[in-house]
């Protein structure tokens, strides 16, 4: 017994550094493409090609990396997409400048790329268990989803507003954690999330597989994938609000105005998925469920309907995270009731969890009107009245009782 813990000890050190070594190779390589694109005196190089071979790249380091999860057809796919970064190699290398090539190394680099992607997958292949990842092979790992889901979002369905939310989820997961091993942001406050972050990796990646062998019921399970991450987005939020909003750091106020730009939709689209599945498996008549919808509906209202500019803008992200804050209670709300109505469970009872959502829903009523929204200038209050503060407050329930 002791010797097989041995021998799968040093497959996963041997594994271990056979993927350093592939990350290393990778970041050479796709410097190198960024010089290429700069250098004045080198002949015009293929950018579609080298953002083509960035995506190949950043699928094989993200499944190399999961290769645990007992990805089907593993090797006929990551063989494929081997042969893809060959031939993709080829025409961008034959327009490179001998003299470029020699000035960075590319002859030494480009065959222990190759040679290192053969050996990380015929070592997949063995590797059976998950291991908490560090710091860097986490950020490395989000890096790589944030390109495939991006070009997704923009390139294959640029339409569709399930693939942008995931490219934001995502690109704002990416961000954060990069904050954290920056050392902009104390691990003692992201601790207890930390964990999150790779599961919620794992599931992302594991949908892009999937995706790409059969992407049939894509949107489906899509859905069902935002349902899962979006909450570490609240909790993104939670985080923000509460520890890094007076934060001097130039790099962590951009980040807030990031999420104070992208985190609406996704709070919606979380809203909307979540009352669809309040519908199929609560029935209107259990005893909570209609409250339920009108706190939905209610904060819906906030990110679907109040523009921006009649809100005080230092105040903006206090009300988005506050939002956030009650979205979390609304969803485990939504969960215990699904719950207690599986086990047909009495929900009758008044719980003090949804008493004290109640009471939270209208101090974030009085203070819409007292706190966050400005006065109207006269101009608001001319004929034709233009969409005022007034009338979104009029739009507001004014009482949510429970059933």
């Amino acid at each position: 017994m002791e010797k097989q813990v041995e021998i799968e000890k040093g497959k996963a050190n041997n594994f271990e550094m056979l993927f350093s070594a592939l990350r290393k190779d990778v970041v050479n390589v796709l410097d190198f493409m960024e010089r290429l694109k700069n250098e004045e005196d080198q002949n015009a190089v293929d950018v579609y090609l080298i953002e083509r071979l960035r995506l190949e790249l950043a699928f094989i380091c993200t499944y190399v990396q999961l290769s645990y999860s007992d990805l089907e057809q593993f090797e006929v796919v990551m063989s494929y997409s081997r042969q893809r970064v060959d031939n993709l190699l080829r025409p961008i290398l034959n327009d490179v400048d001998s003299n470029a090539g020699c000035q960075y190394n590319i002859d030494h680099v480009l065959p222990n790329l190759m040679g290192n992607i053969d050996d990380c997958i015929r070592s997949c292949y063995r590797s059976t268990s998950s291991a908490t990842m560090t710091d860097e092979q986490l950020n490395f790992l989000l890096l790589n989803l944030h390109h495939l889901s991006k070009y997704l979002a923009e390139r294959i369905f640029p339409l569709e507003t399930h693939h942008e939310i995931l490219q934001n989820v995502s690109g704002n997961m990416k961000d954060f954690h990069g904050l954290i091993v920056n050392g902009c942001i104390e691990h003692e406050i992201v601790q207890y999330v930390l964990p999150q972050f790779q599961f919620m990796a794992e599931r992302v990646g594991l949908f892009l597989w999937h995706d790409r062998l059969d992407g049939d019921s894509r949107l489906f399970k899509l859905a069902y994938l935002l349902m899962k991450i979006i909450p570490i987005e609240l909790e993104m939020m939670q985080i923000c609000n509460t520890n890094l909003k007076a934060s001097p750091s130039a790099e962590i106020e951009r980040f807030i105005n990031q999420l104070l730009e992208t985190s609406p939709e996704v709070l919606r689209e979380y809203l909307i998925h979540l009352q669809e599945h309040m519908v199929t498996v609560i029935t209107v008549s259990t005893s909570g469920a209609r409250s339920i919808h009108v706190m939905i509906e209610f904060l819906l209202i906030i990110l679907t309907d109040m523009p921006k500019e009649i809100i005080h803008h230092d105040k903006l992200f206090d009300l988005l995270a506050r939002v956030g804050a009650l979205i979390r209670e609304v969803s485990t709300l939504v969960h215990d009731l699904e719950e207690k109505s599986r086990n047909e469970e009495s929900t009758d009872e008044k719980s003090r969890a949804t008493l004290d959502l109640l009471e939270n829903i209208e101090l974030l009523k009085e203070d819409l009107e007292h706190v966050y929204l400005q006065a109207p200038d006269s101009s608001q209050w001319c004929f034709p009245m233009s969409d005022g503060p007034a009338l979104y407050l009029a739009s507001y329930p004014k009482d949510i009782e429970i059933n």
